[in-house]
């Protein structure tokens, strides 16, 4: 499934459910003959075969994903009830989406929470940045971030280690402001080296429910 995951529930699929289940990594490929191949080789795991016969069952009405041991679904909300009923022990949380979602831009996240409780912005910076800034712009930058350090977030060790010299090279990395307003002056000193600048926008006056989570 390659469509990022936050568009697929702002749209049609509004409703994610996740679930902690060991063996959910067995289901790579997802493909039908590999979920009946499932039923057949492991008749001992009630709960792999239900899981694949979901699956089989409802493919036309889901988008699904396993990360680690988890599996998430991204459902209407009734298939969300019926996930949770058929795998109560193994539920963890769901999330509903407000519909006004859906028309989310390429470079807007919707979201509950904003990163790190307060940062609507998240601004990536190009892989070979060593090289376009020259180290008399990257201490600007870096002045700049350590200034306003309570507006501005730098956990990317990669965006660490470029602002203090600690590698030679930059592979790509992102750090985080909390409003608009701190934009212009990071584009003043450093937009050729940008690549993006990703928007989070929170859902309002309790719209984005989440349970058990």
């Amino acid at each position: 499934m390659r469509k990022h995951h936050n568009k697929l529930y702002y749209g049609r699929f509004r409703h994610k459910t996740e679930f902690k289940m060991p063996g959910s990594l067995m289901f790579y490929p997802t493909t039908d003959e590999h979920l009946v191949r499932i039923k057949k080789e492991y008749p001992d795991a009630p709960d792999m075969t239900r899981l694949a016969d979901f699956i089989l069952q409802n493919r036309r009405q889901i988008k699904f994903r396993f990360q680690d041991r988890k599996a998430i679904f991204y459902t209407d909300h009734k298939t969300s009830l019926s996930l949770i009923d058929n795998f109560w022990e193994f539920w963890t949380g769901s999330e509903t989406v407000d519909p006004k979602f859906a028309g989310l831009g390429k470079n807007m996240i919707g979201c509950l929470r904003l990163p790190h409780g307060k940062f609507a912005y998240q601004i990536y910076l190009k892989k070979d940045t060593h090289n376009i800034l020259s180290y008399a712009e990257i201490e600007t930058l870096r002045n700049f971030l350590d200034s306003n350090a309570e507006n501005c977030l730098v956990t990317n060790r990669d965006v660490v280690g470029l602002l203090h010299s600690k590698h030679p090279y930059f592979t790509g990395g992102y750090f985080y402001v909390t409003s608009e307003k701190f934009l212009t002056p990071i584009y003043m000193m450093a937009q050729k080296a940008i690549e993006k600048v990703i928007k989070f926008r929170k859902v309002k006056n309790g719209s984005n429910k989440k349970t058990k989570g």
